[in-house]
């Protein structure tokens, strides 16, 4: 995202910057010196890098609030939201007392009002973004949100855009298109303090869907000849309309979270998961790109705590570049996500690590699931390559990079087109998430 294409207040370009990385804001300058009597020109930048860069001494002059906020950053960058979320919730509440009533709460935070007011508007829309993507609650989304909308002075396009993907992520009543009109709504008011491209997108697909073309057309074909990252997004939704044109457009959801995605593939593979109780080889649960553990923990939590996961990766990052981003991308420096239960780690290359560990479970073994967040095509080709033979009718696979980047074509979604091909195999989309990229698949025959 180029900060020359939005005009808006230095917390909203943060709040934007947010839901663009989710866990990061590491363009802020690290700042020297931020307290409460500090002159007002102090940077608010600098105020949150103070507060999310610098690591915790436990024992230092902090206020609570403050050291909550920092917790709930560092635990959303190490892939626990679950516990990022509490965290987040303690520093806003303690935020608004301070806010509320200053000379009863001026020890919880070593802010400014108006930064803390700043603060709290940005704790809210991180709340907002793992409700909808992390903890399945689109409805608390919408709510924090509007908070957020309510106590930034100059609101942000996050807080607006947030609330229409958490409404159409809430679905609506199976009957009529209400909730997108809803949507709709949000996104004019974003659009009014960004031109970001995904505020267009957004809004033109949810005027499609409502029979509003004449607005949509326009603006679909703007963005069709505009750059990659603006066309890719045009040419996703031209994919995903033709595949999920039978769904009733009623029922049909277009912008579940990440948690909810794998909850629908998980369901849809638990026949087949099931299997792992009359054998350890059967019925397999894959992730391949385990990263910090973020998806990984929220599968845990879906599944039976008897259930098997196999978590395959290097975690030393992209063994090459792709895209903007390097070699080494997403390393976690080599360390393991510390998870209890029955998880299981496979350290390596796919093409190392995968068919020792299918040789040692057996002819019998099977893929009941596989969440495949690899990103490159040459991973992905690793690894349904090494599967070929172990992938079944009924085998769920969830691709989180498939759609809506620019270079979508060329990586997951050609190598699954390829094997698919080569081996035979017929599949079925059961849903598509034009915010996560996401796309799940089943097998139909083999």
């Amino acid at each position: 995202m180029k900060a020359s294409n939005i005009i808006v207040s230095p917390l909203s370009a943060v709040l934007v910057f947010v839901l663009a990385t989710s866990t990061s804001i590491a363009f802020v300058t690290q700042s020297t010196n931020c307290n409460r009597h500090s002159s007002t020109s102090t940077s608010l930048h600098s105020t949150f890098a103070q507060l999310i860069e610098e690591p915790i001494t436990w024992n230092s002059v902090i206020g609570e609030a403050d050291r909550a906020f920092r917790r709930g950053i560092q635990l959303d960058k190490s892939g626990q939201p679950r516990l990022a979320s509490g965290d987040f919730h303690q520093a806003a509440t303690l935020y608004q007392c301070y806010l509320d009533l200053p000379e009863n709460f001026g020890h919880v935070t070593s802010l400014t009002e108006d930064d803390c007011r700043a603060v709290l508007a940005y704790t809210l829309v991180r709340l907002g973004f793992l409700n909808v993507d992390a903890l399945s609650d689109p409805a608390a989304a919408i709510r924090l949100y509007a908070m957020a909308s309510e106590i930034d002075p100059n609101p942000s396009a996050v807080s607006f855009k947030g609330i229409g993907t958490a409404v159409e992520a809430a679905g609506g009543n199976g009957n009529d298109l209400e909730h997108l009109q809803q949507a709709v709504t949000a996104y004019r008011q974003a659009l009014v303090r960004s031109q970001k491209a995904s505020i267009f997108f957004y809004l033109a697909v949810a005027l499609e869907r409502l029979g509003q073309k004449e607005e949509s057309e326009p603006i679909l074909e703007s963005m069709q000849r505009s750059e990659a990252p603006a066309s890719c997004l045009v040419d996703s939704w031209g994919y995903v309309r033709w595949h999920m044109r039978k769904v009733p457009p009623e029922v049909l959801n277009l912008h579940l979270g990440t948690r909810d995605m794998l909850k629908l593939a998980l369901d849809a593979a638990m026949p087949l998961i099931e299997r792992q109780r009359e054998s350890k080889s059967q019925g397999l649960v894959c992730e391949f790109g385990v990263g910090s553990g973020r998806s990984l923990r929220m599968t845990q939590e879906i599944l039976p705590l008897d259930i098997e996961i196999h978590g395959f990766d290097t975690f030393t990052g992209l063994p090459q570049a792709w895209g903007s981003e390097p070699a080494g991308a997403y390393s976690t420096g080599g360390i393991v996500p510390n998870m209890e239960g029955e998880v299981y780690f496979h350290k390596g290359l796919f093409s190392d690590t995968i068919s020792p560990f299918l040789n040692e479970l057996g002819d019998d073994a099977f893929l009941a699931y596989a969440n495949i967040d690899c990103d490159l095509y040459t991973s992905t080709l690793d690894i349904l390559e090494s599967f070929h033979g172990r992938i079944g009718v009924g085998t769920i696979i969830v691709f989180d990079e498939y759609i809506c980047h620019p270079t979508w074509r060329q990586d997951e979604f050609r190598a699954w087109r390829e094997c698919c091909k080569r081996f035979g195999w017929t599949y079925e989309y059961l849903a598509f998430s034009l915010p996560t990229k996401q796309a799940v698949v089943r097998v139909t025959s083999v």
